[in-house]
């Protein structure tokens, strides 16, 4: 269905617009979108934008890009896909100050606790233990494990490499997922290949809404580790590190998160804020 969406939205742009510059723009947009498997809702413009935050994209070219899933919004509500153009009804990001979605320590436990399968368990256990981004998890391969020391080399933006730890638990389960492999992909589909994006996206969503009845991806698990380590106290300049941000700047989202939720526990403890 959906590339059959995205086909039609295609004609669609052609018949309406005449610049090839914004048709371009607006099906890659759309593509984007559709490929990586976001959910035509509210919900999923939000964690559309998380992930492009996280990839230090710019406010001005967030915005941009909504402009173009509001016009592919539009069509869907006229083909009856959706009944609301939710791009229109999220809040955009200005200055840069948008708070990613996270979860809590109890519900990142109840997500885990209750993944029976192997694999999805290993790749669950180490995209939160690392907080990884889904590229980096999706393209480890085997040799990129360091079981004795605990640590991982995955590959960053602009071709870069770097070694991270993982928990000993999450090594644990991808020792056993593995099962004495010694190259190739970690992460395989049923037949075998690399997993891919959109089936990772699907998996992390299907546990979620099955366990803690919240529509989530990936990334939402790399931004509950980030705010969970803030909160423990690590310094800012190591989650940079960690996180594999370029500038300070990607990192310090988490920084107002942190304060929000602090307000929001004072808020709830004050012992006049309940009612008499």
């Amino acid at each position: 269905m959906s590339i059959v969406i995205v086909d039609e939205f295609e004609l669609f742009l052609k018949k309406h617009y005449t610049s090839k510059y914004t048709i371009k723009s607006y099906l890659s947009d759309a593509k984007e979108f559709v490929e990586k498997g976001y959910s035509f809702d509210k919900e999923g413009i939000r964690q559309f934008i998380f992930d492009l935050l996280d990839t230090e994209k710019s406010a001005s070219t967030i915005n941009r890009k909504l402009a173009s899933l509001s016009v592919f919004f539009e069509f869907l509500k006229s083909r009856g896909v959706v009944d609301k153009n939710y791009v229109k009804l999220t809040e955009k990001p200005k200055n840069d100050k948008y708070l990613p979605a996270f979860l809590e320590v109890d519900e990142i436990v109840g997500l885990l606790e209750n993944i029976k399968n192997l694999r999805d368990r290993a790749l669950l256990e180490l995209i939160y233990s690392s907080a990884l981004r889904a590229s980096e998890v999706l393209g480890l391969n085997v040799e990129d494990i360091d079981f004795d020391k605990l640590k991982i080399r995955v590959r960053r933006k602009g071709a870069k490499e770097m070694y991270i730890p993982i928990s000993k638990r999450a090594s644990d389960y991808l020792k056993a997922y593995i099962n004495g492999r010694q190259e190739g992909p970690v992460f395989l589909n049923r037949y075998g290949k690399r997993l891919s994006d959109r089936s990772l996206r699907k998996i992390v969503k299907k546990y979620a809404l099955k366990t803690i009845a919240k529509d989530i991806s990936p990334h939402t698990l790399r931004h509950s580790r980030a705010t969970h380590l803030l909160n423990s106290g690590m310094d800012l300049r190591l989650l940079q590190k960690f996180l594999g941000h370029n500038t300070i700047k990607a990192t310090q989202i988490y920084t107002h998160l942190n304060l929000k939720q602090l307000a929001k526990v004072y808020d709830n403890s004050h012992p006049l804020s309940k009612d008499e």
